[in-house]
């Protein structure tokens, strides 16, 4: 795995737990935004990663009709 994958699953992971941790019932406002902008960074990092490939392969595939 990605050494800034892995960061941010660890950061996302940590978040999540500290979030739990409260005795609020509900999240906040500023808490839907952080937990968005963990997983918006998750996704732009997979897709940095894995965009080369995923490209190559659908490239690859030739569908004739």
């Amino acid at each position: 795995m990605n050494i800034i994958t892995e960061r941010l699953l660890l950061a996302y992971a940590m978040l999540v737990g500290r979030l739990e941790d409260r005795e609020e019932r509900g999240a906040s406002m500023t808490e839907y935004a952080i937990l968005v902008a963990v997983m918006a960074g998750i996704v732009l990092a997979l897709v940095t990663l894995l965009g080369g490939k995923i490209s190559s392969f659908i490239s690859g595939i030739n569908i004739t009709t």
